[in-house]
């Protein structure tokens, strides 16, 4: 296989992210993204955006975290239009990564209930421990420390396969398919860190969490889970 055939083959992935909050956006992904060369859109539904091209000409398709719950559709109309997006894309057999939120929505389309989670609130690096392996996750460890910020959480879906799970709570990634569900954040490195850390300061003050323990935790783990998040897209994209 020629340069040019490679570098026209990553040319044409394009990435579709649905995001809910500016700040809450690909984080890490950007970086890798743009080392491949692949292009990426951002589809803000709550400001009323639609999608403009088909979903056939996306390789993968990323829906991330938010403040909203899954069972908030008539709170926040524009979650039955990604509901929609997800039925499709499904059908449709694209790759799909749901990023917290994004993991409650993709189990919620697949029959299974999305709720508050009983033992409170998650916030914070936590361990998650892989449970059966998947081909999207053959570079990952059986432990894994990891950034949560969560208060909901769900069931598995029927016919799908729990990946990883924690002391917390049981749901922590499972696999549909093509499709993923990560209710962890692993697309926040540093730079992230810092902005929700100034932007959500209120927050942490009042859970009496502390930033400088997140933000150099997340300095110290960022290497590690880029590479792991590379392999994890490679890997999708390549499905």
């Amino acid at each position: 296989m020629s340069f040019e055939f490679i570098l026209k083959e990553e040319y044409s992935v394009r990435v579709l992210a649905i995001r809910h909050v500016e700040i809450e956006d690909l984080g890490m992904m950007e970086d890798i993204f743009r080392e491949k060369n692949w292009s990426f859109d951002y589809l803000d539904t709550p400001k009323g955006e639609k999608l403009e091209r088909p979903l056939e000409e996306y390789s993968l398709v990323v829906l991330l975290g938010g403040y909203m719950g899954a069972y908030e559709e008539e709170k926040y109309p524009f979650l039955k239009y990604e509901f929609q997006l997800i039925e499709e894309i499904l059908k449709k057999e694209i790759p799909f990564l749901g990023i917290c939120l994004g993991s409650q929505m993709l189990a919620k389309v697949l029959g299974a209930s999305v709720y508050r989670g009983k033992n409170g609130e998650e916030i914070g690096w936590y361990f998650v421990e892989k449970v059966s392996d998947n081909k999207f996750f053959r570079e990952f460890p059986d432990r894994l420390r990891v950034f949560q910020w969560h208060g909901d959480t769900f069931d598995l879906p029927r016919r799908a396969t729990r990946v990883f799970t924690s002391e917390k709570y049981e749901n922590q990634g499972f696999v549909y398919g093509k499709a993923v569900g990560l209710q962890f954040h692993i697309e926040v490195g540093a730079r992230t860190m810092k902005r929700w850390i100034e932007a959500y300061k209120d927050e942490l003050e009042k859970k009496k969490i502390d930033p400088r323990l997140l933000l150099e935790t997340a300095e110290r783990e960022e290497k590690v889970l880029k590479g792991l998040l590379r392999s994890l897209l490679e890997r999708m994209v390549e499905s």
